[in-house]
């Protein structure tokens, strides 16, 4: 049985839309430096791309920056108005959407929060069965090592659970609270890192401590804002696109590239597409050979003198020679295999031979 809070419930009638207010935005960018170099920013909830279009346009960039801003929004008509501000944008729920790994310089996000558990779970299961943990461990892999995490959540998500887990991911952590208490909202920063090694241990341990006591309704440290400098991404290709389109979604792509059926004849004719030159004179014997056994040697033939039509098909066969040798002692017999070329023909010329099967070896 499916067991959901009533806020949730509304949560999902809003489709998880609670904008991050300006001055959180503006109080992340100050903790955040774009070294040169290609960057991507993905925010996988951007609803109507407001949140990371100001936040692209405010954090601070080195000279020789590039940015480009990534977003996925299920609802139609925000992912509309997202497309306009932000460079790509795939109308979708983040769950059905591939992106590539290590692909993102900076991960923005601020998911739908609450519980949606069943009454199958035990406890440590259903503290990470919140949405906004299921969120933060779909899109956590899309984050380069060294990007940084912005993670907007409501302290009380910070369970044990959780607070390993990221503990165990990142490092160089800065939690403050939200400008607005709403939604008893913190913000996480910190940079993507492997921490599960021994040698990290003193550190991962001080960090789950202090997430858990926030999570518990300690106060966030009062600390100066330390800059993160985020290193840009590598230009390889990588995938951003959806594994579920809906019917609008496939009639809109068939408008644009109208799937093969523009290129049927060159997909399905491979004479078309690759035509096989002629031969400038007669060949011989072991040219002719190699041109069987390379399958060049196909399609219909005409005779030289024009009197006979065929439809040819060149090819080779392996066939197996047993030599047999006998001396004072024993008989010796060997097998050797060899390749033969081979051609089938169906004879095309009219009159009483139409349609026999030659064959020549």
């Amino acid at each position: 049985m499916a067991i959901m809070h009533p806020r949730v419930a509304h949560n999902y009638l809003k489709d998880g839309y609670y904008p991050t207010d300006t001055a959180t935005l503006q109080a992340i960018a100050k903790r955040l430096w774009l070294k040169p170099g290609t960057h991507r920013l993905l925010d996988p909830c951007c609803g109507e791309g407001k949140a990371l279009t100001l936040l692209a346009s405010t954090i601070a960039q080195a000279p020789q920056c590039q940015v480009h801003t990534y977003g996925v929004e299920l609802d139609t008509e925000r992912a509309i108005m997202a497309s306009l501000t932000l460079d790509n944008v795939l109308r979708s729920n983040t769950f059905d959407t591939l992106i590539g790994a290590g692909s993102q310089s900076v991960l923005f996000l601020n998911p739908p929060y609450g519980d949606k558990v069943t009454d199958q779970m035990d406890n440590a299961s259903r503290s990470m069965a919140r949405l906004e943990v299921q969120f933060t461990q779909r899109c956590l892999p899309t984050l380069k090592t060294e990007g940084v995490l912005v993670l907007v959540a409501p302290y009380p998500s910070l369970t044990p659970a959780f607070s390993r887990y990221l503990a165990q991911r990142l490092h160089c952590v800065q939690v403050f609270a939200a400008s607005t208490d709403r939604f008893k909202q913190v913000v996480i920063l910190g940079q993507k890192s492997d921490r599960r090694g021994a040698q990290y241990q003193e550190e991962r341990d001080c960090l789950f401590e202090q997430l858990v006591a926030i999570g518990q309704g300690a106060p966030c440290p009062i600390e100066a804002a330390t800059t993160m400098n985020v290193s840009p991404v590598n230009h390889r290709p990588f995938r951003f696109e959806m594994v579920r389109p809906d019917t609008t979604q496939l009639e809109q792509a068939f408008q644009t590239h109208q799937g093969l059926w523009p290129s049927l004849t060159m997909q399905f004719n491979p004479l078309q597409r690759q035509q096989v030159p002629r031969p400038l004179k007669r060949l011989s014997p072991w040219h002719l050979s190699l041109s069987l056994a390379a399958g060049q040697i196909a399609g219909k033939v005409v005779s030289n003198d024009g009197l006979r039509t065929l439809l040819v098909k060149g090819g080779t066969q392996k066939v197996q020679r047993t030599m047999t040798s006998i001396d004072e002692h024993q008989t010796i017999t060997t097998k050797i295999d060899q390749f033969q070329p081979l051609i089938r023909a169906i004879d095309l010329t009219p009159g009483e031979d139409f349609g026999r099967i030659v064959i020549i070896q």
